[in-house]
């Protein structure tokens, strides 16, 4: 039987992620134990929290369709989602049915108290009504990238949020399972 194009496509994605995650969780091991990174990368993503609420609260017009989202808007969404110092409760506002994948965050953020500086790169983004779409480059805080690949947004609530399947990208990059919400 012969899968669509679309679901080769989307299996490729999330294994060329999760390649990139183990390779930049097996880097983190041979790092350094020097906190002093983690002070300074817990607060750049405050920080770009703050950020992603502000773009967000202006990413948009009161018409019926979405004013498209800047890089940095994206990007401050995702490093959120990844730093462990932002609640469960804030990241389930930051995913499309984010509230499904409460326990996975939960799991995230403690994965990620010993993995922080992940950082993100959004280019090529394409607004489709209510969906955005940008091909994203992870970068481990050892400098490891992953290859470039396509995530999505929505626009729900007046804010641009990271769809259920570029949150279960994030998730397969620290090996949590993501089944089906």
């Amino acid at each position: 039987m012969q899968l669509p194009a679309r679901t080769h496509r989307l299996s490729r994605v999330a294994a060329a992620a999760a390649a990139a995650i183990a390779l930049a969780v097996g880097l983190t091991a041979c790092g350094s134990d020097d906190d002093s990174s983690d002070t300074a990368a817990g607060s750049a993503a405050t920080s770009s929290v703050a950020a992603a609420t502000s773009a967000a609260e202006h990413d948009h017009d009161h018409g019926d369709s979405a004013a498209a989202p800047t890089a940095e808007s994206l990007q401050a969404n995702l490093v959120a989602i990844a730093n462990p110092d932002v609640s469960v409760d804030e990241k389930v506002g930051l995913v499309v049915d984010g509230e499904h994948r409460r326990s996975n965050f939960e799991q995230l953020n403690a994965a990620l108290q010993t993995y922080r500086g992940i950082t993100f790169q959004v280019a090529d983004i394409k607004v489709n009504g209510d969906t955005t779409t940008g091909q994203t480059t992870i970068t481990s805080p050892m400098g490891q990238s992953a290859p470039p690949m396509e995530l999505t947004w929505q626009h729900q609530d007046d804010v641009w949020k990271l769809s259920d399947s570029g949150a279960c990208v994030l998730l397969g990059f620290a090996q949590i399972p993501c089944a089906a919400a």
